[in-house]
């Protein structure tokens, strides 16, 4: 599951060179799915459709095979399109937001797959926010404020979309 903010559906939308946000939709790249985001609130957030056939895979990863034979699978995305919690992956956010400037987060490592010949190779780094994020960070906690304020307005996908989805 990818959760997106409004700026990733704007860059979705200039790299797949389409004239609005609401072809994600009509495109079924992208749908509004209503999830629990703790004490009983429940908002309306954009993610990414993976694909269920032939495998459940995002839509935007390219499978290729080497000259070996070996399996790669490829971010069409990347490096400049890519979702804000594709960037940061292996980091994982999560933020206690009280509303006006009273905000904390934690950053954590997630190894990308089970017994991953990479982890614990090489220097430890400080784990927190990439200091060339934090625009689209900033950005992120102003997203899901406006979707935490408007999420009760919506009873259904369509309103959602509506409202949450800026009309371009």
């Amino acid at each position: 599951m990818i959760r997106l903010t409004g700026g990733d559906l704007k860059l979705l939308v200039a790299r797949l060179g389409l004239s609005s946000v609401l072809e994600l939709r009509t495109r079924g790249l992208v749908s509004m799915v209503r999830e629990p985001i703790g004490d009983g609130v429940l908002v309306w957030r954009p993610r990414i459709r993976f694909r269920t056939k032939p495998i459940h895979q995002c839509p935007f990863l390219v499978n290729d095979i080497d000259e070996s034979g070996a399996y790669h699978g490829l971010c069409s995305l990347h490096p400049d399109f890519k979702p804000l919690v594709c960037t940061l992956s292996p980091l994982a956010r999560t933020v206690e937001d009280s509303g006006g400037d009273s905000m904390s987060e934690t950053w954590s490592f997630v190894p990308p797959v089970e017994h991953c010949p990479g982890v614990g190779r090489g220097e430890a780094l400080r784990i927190g926010a990439p200091e060339n994020l934090s625009g689209r960070l900033a950005e992120e906690v102003a997203w899901m404020r406006r979707l935490v304020a408007l999420s009760p307005l919506c009873p259904d996908e369509d309103s959602a979309w509506k409202l949450l989805i800026p009309q371009e």
